[in-house]
């Protein structure tokens, strides 16, 4: 009888570890609603984010997002691909909502997408951007196949998307628009009097619809 009580006190125990392995990081509430009123500025307290300040589990609710839009070869992946949005969103100061948006415009959660001119994975990165901002970062660089990798892809995406909101002192509008068309040829626009927004829309959209569906409990 003893045996069998240490038994079950074992499986128990390994149990909780397993649950506490696969437990996600929590969200810088602060930190993502400060990141929020910037991209919206003064839209931003009749949007749908202001509706997602006293909501619970907002990981998890990435989380079910996450399983539902990764290929069916990489679902085992998703709890790790939404540790790493909550993760380098929480240490770059943005919402992994807004890193979600991304994902969601650039590749459509597909981590073996590749663009026209040799974009990479989820956040859709060159090789040279890659192991520049690897370099930049202080991130271990393998090459290429580091941005096939969709955790890694997302660290670098992320801190890439850091970089660029810092280099354009946050307007959100021309980060977003340099992500997608490069810093250089965003400051040639606005040399024209041109201020880019094809893209920004593009993933402002998808940012706004995840918002959306979150209160609509359909995510």
């Amino acid at each position: 009888m003893r045996f069998l009580t240490i038994i079950l006190c074992f499986a128990v125990s390994l149990n909780t570890l397993a649950a506490r392995k696969r437990e996600l990081a929590s969200i810088k509430e602060d930190e993502r609603m400060v990141h929020a009123k910037e991209l919206m500025g003064k839209g931003y307290k009749k949007s749908v984010l202001r509706n997602a300040e006293h909501v619970e589990f907002l990981e998890q609710s990435i989380l079910k997002t996450v399983e539902s839009r990764l290929p069916k070869k990489y679902k085992n992946r998703a709890h790790d691909v939404t540790e790493a949005i909550i993760v380098e969103a929480n240490k770059h100061g943005l919402d992994p909502f807004f890193v979600m948006a991304v994902i969601s415009g650039e590749s459509s959660f597909n981590p073996e997408a590749k663009g026209p001119v040799g974009e990479i994975g989820l956040m859709q990165l060159r090789s040279s951007t890659g192991k520049w901002i690897a370099k930049l970062s202080k991130i271990k660089w393998g090459g290429e196949k580091d941005l096939k990798d969709p955790v890694k892809n997302i660290r670098l995406g992320a801190a890439y998307l850091s970089w660029l909101r810092e280099k354009f002192e946050g307007h959100g509008q021309l980060y977003l628009a340099a992500y997608n068309m490069g810093p250089k040829n965003v400051k040639s626009a606005l040399a024209k009097n041109v201020r880019p927004k094809d893209y920004p829309i593009h993933v402002m959209k998808r940012y706004l619809a995840f918002y959306k569906s979150l209160e609509n409990h359909k995510i």
